[in-house]
């Protein structure tokens, strides 16, 4: 066994070993020809201390972690979670991870998520409950295609790309990436079913989404469309709103364009203007002017009409004058002025497709910014395509999958051809508009907000294709009012986050133009590009899928007639399968249904239907509210028969018994911010500041990172206020090393000074009033920090427990209670009574620190006494230990903290000055402390009193009096202070003890110098 420490507060010293204890830290080294510390004494009566004595190492070895440790507190724990009979529902917690993208090494960001869902689950499992939880990976989408692309043959053209050996080699890069990944996650503690994850790219899986596929458009949700869809030129694909992020710094070319008009017609109104008139629009993509297909102004807005010198006349909305003035100093305003309505009818002319086109009207136009009158391109624009549809026009927009004006320009554009309409293609039209006297003003340095593809990096446009949707107009209002009503979100405004982007939300564009994903599984007619999707082709597909593969759908080789049902097999030269796979948000929204599978295997779906939700918890980073959270309830809203009924009955008044009945994926939602440098900025290669997991856990030389291990990885979490954006550096990090230290100290001192207790413990009655605060102090702590766990509040887990350990404990009860440890004898009913409390404080401590730092608890496991793991493998087996609630004395606390600790602080002050600034006082020890009370039937000397037999040991003096006389020019020093206690007031005197020092225990209760003390005599004789 290795000795821990003696001699600190009066014990002999002779180790090499550090113990924290208050705010500093101790060196036990022997000093060297110490005349005042009687070494050779010391040194004779050192074997006879008690001191404490554990195998329980200063710090664990990276093999010992990784080879033993990690897996008795994960996979073997998983493993016997996995065999607990839970006869309730009650009695099972589901955390459903949202899968991380199977591509790429994994970052900080990624070990933050996966160990706030860890701690999440091992509270539960600490609590008695059984966890199921299923790591999965998302395992589809555009950048793995393109890591599958890379290995193709440069020189294949795009058209020529094979879709099968794309998937393959996708799927082979997606497989190792899981591999990689899984084997990264478990070396970070993360307790999971790691051997049976479910992965997007599995079969079961996709044939599953296929069937949530089918329900949606059984429910009617489901609908191709040509309309505008926010498309990622760099990747040839259309893209969901959730694909975007928005550059607030973007740099366009603005331009006033003119429209000449030609039926120009004001009903009611009795004015006569003569020559040059036109309508002034103004647009931020000048390379939709030839998509062109009406001007839209406001019904209820004022309109007025402008004369220049050089371009004729203007009409523009009457609170918009002065934006268009500003650029013309010869502009005139005629006074006249007119309701947008009046203008409704009128047309102007496009000159590059020599059309007269119409001035209709538009809710979406305002006069907050532009002229009043909205250029507007059907096939380039959400609000554009909509109004346009109201007055039957279609939309047009002569561009290609690569952002390329295509040969569907009007003659006279034939030049834009192949152009790139956010390059070369957006200066042709800018010069064709100068060439046409269209311009009237143009802004090449126009800042604003641009939505850009979240992978590429670049920025997008908006153009028409057919597209397949789901309707989340219908299915929103419900969506949002059960969101609203049942689920918790933590932290609370996640809710309003959640709602709104559902609610500003009409459909979800659910097609890609890509071969890596699931197949949107739709006939088409060769002839016509008629989408052909029926119940029996659906059926007919999965059957295929599930009995073959999604790959098969891809295969040139697989014959159209294996695909169809009878109902269609005579067509099947004129028909042919779709391309289109399925947006990955599909993929991973789905993935309730790994829950749903789960509890209807154990017998457990009806008690979830009852309840309302499938998983207790999703816990994701705050991105999530417009990706997976989102994705997850829309697509299980779409598949309720709910979804199904008529849109007016979708709201809960009018029809509460039907969504009483509805089945939600989650009860609580918790997000996390992203991590920063310490200097708050995002991590990236080009400022050097990236910090990996890695790192943090085996140190970093050149960033200047020091080897934390992986509970001072989880550390790092559980201290970090993870509702915001999350710090992490080298200073963090040292910090968060320190704590570390702290706790396996603390846990060391714990174990090393019940190395010798039976396990008898003393009965709570017998306790001293020391021994009964700390167990309340200990039992609050206990209290707040199972609240806090189940607030998800983990930095106010680790600061109260800090708080406790630093104060409570090393300061307070391990600093007082040493010397009885040590230098008491083993019987002596206040050791044991000591001792019983240390139980309490480990069992307590492994109960509190084991969902945050299972490594560590697991060790310190292995070394604790079978009377505290009565045999058990894992602290988790043992449930959270909680003091009985009658442990928690208020009065007592308050005597301590209202009396007794205000007196200590007071003598501190005294002795501090004695010792350090007038050297006159070597230790407390060899002082001797009166107090005096001016009040002599106050609470304080009563509470005095009651303690009077310890409080020298409290004060870690060797003598203490009260409301003694002081004796006068009887010592070297007297130091005395006067202050208020309560409603008393107090003084204390410090005066040299006249007694001799203990060789043994270092108190100055001998009488004889060189002697041994009462206590010591007795146990040494």
């Amino acid at each position: 066994m290795k000795l821990l420490c003696e001699g600190v507060n009066g014990v002999a010293k002779r180790l090499n070993f550090q113990l924290y204890v208050g705010k500093h830290y101790y060196s036990t080294k022997q000093k060297k020809n110490s005349v005042e510390d009687n070494d050779d004494l010391s040194h004779k009566y050192s074997l006879s201390l008690k001191l404490p004595s554990t195998e329980f190492p200063n710090r664990s070895s990276q093999e010992l972690i990784q080879n033993k440790l990690i897996p008795q507190c994960s996979t073997n724990l998983y493993d016997w979670n996995s065999g607990k009979e839970v006869d309730s529902i009650k009695d099972l917690f589901i955390l459903h991870d949202g899968p991380p993208y199977a591509n790429g090494n994994l970052h900080i960001g990624h070990a933050l998520n996966k160990i706030l869902k860890d701690m999440v689950n091992r509270f539960q499992l600490i609590n008695g409950k059984k966890i199921f939880y299923k790591p999965g990976w998302d395992c589809h989408g555009l950048p793995i295609e393109l890591k599958a692309l890379e290995k193709l043959n440069s020189s294949t053209k795009r058209k020529d790309l094979d879709p099968v050996k794309i998937r393959k080699l996708g799927k082979e890069h997606a497989l190792q990436a899981v591999n990689l990944q899984s084997e990264d996650f478990k070396s970070w503690a993360i307790m999971g079913d790691f051997m049976n994850p479910y992965k997007t790219l599995d079969n079961t899986y996709v044939v599953t989404q296929l069937k949530m596929f089918k329900k949606m458009f059984d429910n009617g949700l489901i609908h191709r469309q040509k309309k505008p869809v926010y498309w990622g030129c760099e990747n040839s694909t259309a893209l969901a709103e959730g694909e975007l992020e928005y550059n607030e710094n973007h740099k366009s070319t603005a331009a006033y364009i003119k429209f000449q008009m030609v039926n120009f017609k004001l009903a009611d109104v009795d004015v006569e203007i003569t020559g040059n008139t036109s309508a002034l629009i103004w647009t931020s993509t000048p390379w939709t002017i030839v998509s062109n297909k009406a001007i839209s102004i406001n019904e209820n807005l004022t309109y007025s009409i402008l004369k220049s010198q050089q371009h004729g006349y203007l009409i523009v909305a009457e609170d918009l004058i002065s934006n268009c003035a500003k650029f013309d100093g010869t502009i005139k305003d005629t006074k006249i002025r007119f309701l947008g309505k009046q203008l409704v009818g009128s047309t102007y002319s496009n000159p590059f497709t020599n059309e007269a086109l119409p001035i209709i009207s538009g809710s979406h136009v305002t006069n907050t910014a532009g002229t009043g009158l909205v250029h507007t391109a059907p096939g380039h624009g959400h609000d554009d395509y909509l109004v346009c549809l109201e007055n039957g026009i279609k939309p047009y927009s002569p561009v290609d999958n690569y952002g390329r004006y295509t040969e569907k320009v009007p003659d006279s554009c034939r030049d834009l051809i192949k152009k790139k309409v956010l390059g070369e293609g957006n200066e042709l039209m800018i010069n064709k508009l100068q060439t046409l006297n269209m311009l009237f003003h143009l802004d090449r340095n126009y800042i604003h907000s641009y939505p850009y593809d979240w992978r590429s990096k670049k920025p997008i446009i908006i153009r028409s294709t057919p597209q397949w949707f789901i309707n989340v107009e219908k299915i929103k209002k419900i969506t949002t009012e059960l969101l609203n009503s049942r689920v918790k979100f933590f932290p609370e405004r996640g809710s309003k986050r959640l709602i709104s982007f559902i609610k500003n939300r009409n459909e979800w564009c659910i097609s890609r133009q890509r071969s890596w994903g699931v197949p949107i599984p739709v006939i088409y007619d060769k002839n016509t590009d008629e989408a052909i999707l029926t119940d029996d082709l659906l059926d007919k597909i999965i059957n295929v899928v599930e009995k073959d593969s999604p790959n098969k759908w891809f295969d040139p080789n697989s014959s159209i007639i294996e695909w169809l049902p009878e109902s269609l097999q005579d067509k099947a030269d004129h028909l042919v399968r779709g391309t289109d796979t399925m947006d990955v948000w599909f993929d991973s929204g789905t993935s309730w249904n790994i829950i749903e599978q789960y509890l209807v295997e154990n017998n457990f779906i009806q008690d979830a239907n009852a309840r309302g939700y499938l998983a207790d918890i999703y816990l994701e980073g705050s991105d999530q509210h417009r990706g997976w959270f989102q994705s997850s309830i829309l697509t299980k809203m779409a598949t309720t028969k709910a979804a199904s009924l008529p849109e007016t009955d979708l709201h809960i008044e009018s029809s509460s018994s039907t969504f009483d009945n509805i089945v939600l994926p989650y009860n609580k939602i918790i997000t996390h911010g992203f991590t920063l440098d310490e200097k708050g900025n995002k991590m990236s290669k080009s400022l050097g500041n990236i910090i990996s997991p890695d790192s943090i856990i085996y140190g970093d030389k050149k960033a200047k990172l020091p080897a934390i291990g992986v509970d001072g990885l989880r550390l790092w979490v559980a201290q970090s206020d993870y509702s915001n954006d999350v710090n992490v550096g080298s200073t963090i990090l040292k910090r968060v090393g320190e704590n570390l230290k702290k706790i396996r100290i603390t846990l060391r001192f714990l174990l090393g000074n019940l190395n010798d207790f039976n396990g008898e413990e003393v009965s709570y009655e017998n306790l001293s009033f020391l021994d009964k605060f700390t167990l309340s102090k200990l039992s609050n702590l206990s209290l707040a920090s199972k609240e806090n766990f189940e607030n998800f509040s983990y930095s106010k887990i680790i600061r109260e427990l800090n708080n406790h350990m630093n104060v409570n404990l090393s300061s307070i009860y391990f600093d007082i209670s040493k010397d009885c440890l040590y230098a008491d004898g083993t019987s002596s009913h206040r050791r044991r009574s000591i001792q019983t409390v240390l139980v309490a404080i480990f069992k307590t401590y492994i109960s509190i620190l084991s969902p945050i730092l299972p490594v560590l608890t697991q060790e310190a496991w292995n070394h604790a006494p079978d009377f505290i793991t009565n045999g058990t493998a894992s602290p988790f087996m043992k449930n959270w230990y909680q003091l009985p609630l009658e442990f928690r004395d208020l009065t007592l606390e308050a005597e301590f903290e209202n009396i007794i600790w205000p007196i200590k602080d007071q003598l501190k002050i005294l002795v501090d000055k004695g010792s350090r600034i007038d050297k006159a006082i070597k230790n407390t020890l060899e002082t001797k402390v009166y107090i005096t009370t001016q009040n002599q039937n106050s609470n304080t000397l009563n509470v005095l009193n009651k303690h009077r037999e310890h409080l020298a040991d409290y004060f870690l003096t060797s003598k203490l009096c009260i409301n003694d006389n002081v004796p006068k020019d009887k010592s070297d020093y007297n130091y005395e202070s006067k202050f208020t206690v309560g409603e008393d007031e107090v003084t204390v005197n410090v005066l040299r003890n006249e007694n001799f020092k203990c060789p043994r225990c270092w108190k100055f209760q001998s009488l004889e110098e060189d002697s041994l003390c009462h206590r010591c005599s007795e146990l040494v004789e």
